[in-house]
């Protein structure tokens, strides 16, 4: 079975990129949707799979 919500580190792994990168993603309103589980700075944040592989189709570059 597939994990449909996926931790900053799982999520850094599927795009590619830091989890350092993804904080500041958020911190910067990048349109990547997350889940926030918390109001304090330790709350925990998770990415809905789906729209993982989404942002990385909406973010292919097509060359001829």
């Amino acid at each position: 079975m597939t994990k449909k919500y996926l931790s900053p580190k799982e999520a850094s792994e599927v795009l590619g990129v830091s989890t350092s990168l993804l904080q500041k993603w958020r911190t910067l309103k990048i349109k990547l949707d997350y889940v926030k589980l918390g109001e304090s700075k330790s709350s925990v944040i998770r990415y809905k799979l789906d729209d993982l592989l989404n942002y990385l189709e909406q973010n292919i570059i097509r060359t001829m």
